[in-house]
C-alpha cells in the first residue's frame, strides 16, 4: 500500500470508527505503556467476562493509527492488497452505520501504542476512554524520543481527556507513571510491588507450576489480604493479575447480574 493510499485509508477508517463509537457508546478501557500491555489486556478481558459483561479487545496488535480503528470496527487488515482494502472500507461503512447498540453495554478494551511524539494526539482524536490503565515507561523508541519524560508527557495527555467520572489505574512501581497522578482529578487506583500501592503484592512464592501471591488491598475502607495463584512465571504476569483484581473490584456487578437480583 503506497503512502498516498495509506493516508486515505487511515482518514476514512478514523471517521467510520468515530461514527461507530458515537452510535454504540461502549465503555472504553485503554491500556497504554511501553511494556506489558498484551497480558494486562487479556487479564482485563477475563475479569469482565467473569462478570458476564460483553467484551471486545484489540485484534492482534492493532493498536496504532490504522490498527486502532480496525479494532474498534472489528475488521481485519487488507495488508498490501488494494482490492481487499476497498472491501474492508465497505465493511467499515456497514459497521459504522448499520451496527445496532447491544442490549447490554459493551466494553471495548484497547491497547494504544505510540512510537513518535504527538502520536497520542491522533489516537485520542479517534477514541476517548472512560478507564485508563498505564503500565511502564521505558526507552524502547529512543530514536524518536529525547528522554523518558517526553514519553511520560504523551501518557499525561491520555489521563487529561478523562471525564469527571473516569478511572485511572497506575503502576505504582514506575516513578514516572506514579507521578502522573498530579495531572488527574479522577479516581486513581495504584498497583505494584512497592508498599503504598492500593493493590500491593506483599509476598511472592514460586511454585513448580506458577506463582502464589499475597495481595494486600489498601484502597477500600476495610483493608483486605488475598491469596492468588497464577500458572505463569514472571513479574509481567503478576502485574496482569493485579490489573485483573483492580478491574474485578471496580466493576463489581454486571448488568445481567443486576437485573437477575431485581427479579429475585
Amino acid at each position: 500500500m503506497n503512502n498516498f493510499f495509506k493516508k486515505i485509508v487511515q482518514f476514512i477508517l478514523k471517521w467510520f470508527a468515530k461514527v461507530y463509537l458515537w452510535r454504540i457508546k461502549p465503555h472504553i478501557i485503554v491500556i497504554a505503556g511501553t511494556t506489558g500491555r498484551h497480558w494486562i489486556k487479556e487479564a482485563v478481558k477475563e475479569a469482565l467476562e467473569e462478570k458476564n459483561f460483553l467484551v471486545r479487545v484489540n485484534k492482534k496488535n492493532f493498536n496504532a493509527e490504522i490498527g486502532l480503528p480496525l479494532s474498534i470496527l472489528d475488521l481485519a487488515s487488507g495488508e498490501g492488497s488494494f482490492w481487499r482494502w476497498l472491501d474492508i472500507l465497505w465493511q467499515a461503512v456497514k459497521k459504522a452505520f448499520r451496527s445496532k447498540p447491544p442490549v447490554l453495554k459493551e466494553f471495548l478494551v484497547l491497547e494504544m501504542a505510540i512510537d513518535h511524539p504527538d502520536n497520542m494526539n491522533y489516537l485520542l482524536s479517534i477514541v476517548k476512554p472512560q478507564t485508563v490503565i498505564l503500565t511502564t515507561i521505558t526507552m524502547i523508541y529512543q530514536e524518536n524520543f529525547e528522554n523518558l519524560d517526553e514519553i511520560a508527557n504523551e501518557y499525561q495527555k491520555l489521563i487529561k481527556v478523562l471525564s469527571w467520572n473516569g478511572l485511572v489505574i497506575l503502576n505504582f512501581d514506575d516513578e514516572r507513571i506514579k507521578n502522573l497522578t498530579k495531572f488527574s482529578n479522577n479516581k486513581i487506583i495504584t498497583y505494584g510491588f512497592k508498599e503504598g500501592a492500593d493493590f500491593w503484592v506483599k509476598e511472592v512464592k514460586k511454585l513448580i507450576d506458577g506463582q502464589e501471591l499475597k495481595l494486600q488491598i489498601n484502597y477500600s475502607k476495610n483493608k483486605e489480604i488475598r491469596s492468588l495463584k497464577i500458572n505463569r512465571f514472571g513479574n509481567h504476569h503478576i502485574y496482569a493479575a493485579l490489573a485483573k483484581e483492580v478491574i474485578k473490584e471496580s466493576f463489581k456487578i454486571s448488568a445481567p447480574d443486576f437485573f437477575r437480583q431485581i427479579r429475585g
